[in-house]
């Protein structure tokens, strides 16, 4: 009789937790088809600031969403030219494990520090710091695979038409909208949250 109770009460709770997101208000629909495996991406830049304030966000999604959650570094806001520079560091940063650590480096360095990365030599102190000499780094961003991938980054923001940062679209068809939780008491729990139910559509 309990196991039927609480049968009964999942699916009386079931609607109304699925509508607690709403189309044109948490999300808008911004393509037809979703892609072929379910992911959350967000397109960011290491020169936005609101990118480093939302940066506790993009953390809480790759925790809660390991393998799904993606990080896509675009070059259209290109300080000084820096722009492609620092989405093939990003790259590089990824591909030796270190983009946890290289990110936060470069984002205090940006916006804690107020010393903004404009320069080939700023980069390579950074890498450097990190273990990584400037012709190691210097040779892997200019390496065939991390230019095509940063080009694939661009095409990805450019076939969606993403133009700011930080911009968040879950299975390459529902962007995300951050306004619509204005008044929530948990921003990025139920951030996290409208991620999931997305991934599920």
């Amino acid at each position: 009789m309990k196991k039927l109770f609480f049968a009964v009460l999942a699916l009386v709770m079931w609607p109304a937790a699925a509508q607690q997101f709403e189309e044109g208000v948490h999300y808008e629909v911004i393509a037809e088809t979703a892609t072929d495996k379910p992911e959350v991406r967000e397109y960011f830049s290491f020169l936005c600031s609101a990118c480093y304030r939302f940066e506790p966000v993009a953390k809480a999604l790759a925790t809660e969403y390991p393998e799904n959650f993606v990080k896509n570094h675009v070059s259209f806001i290109n300080y000084k030219g820096m722009g492609i520079s620092l989405s093939r560091a990003y790259l590089v940063a990824r591909q030796l494990n270190k983009d946890a650590e290289i990110s936060d480096a470069i984002f205090k360095r940006n916006f804690i520090d107020n010393n903004m990365i404009g320069s080939k030599e700023d980069l390579q102190d950074i890498f450097a710091a990190h273990g990584i000499p400037p012709e190691e780094l210097d040779k892997a961003m200019n390496s065939f695979s991390v230019r095509g991938m940063a080009n694939k980054m661009d095409r990805n923001a450019s076939n969606l038409s993403v133009n700011a940062t930080p911009t968040f679209i879950v299975n390459g068809k529902y962007k995300m909208d951050p306004a619509g939780f204005r008044d929530s008491q948990d921003f990025i729990g139920d951030f996290v949250k409208l991620a999931g139910y997305l991934l599920e559509k």
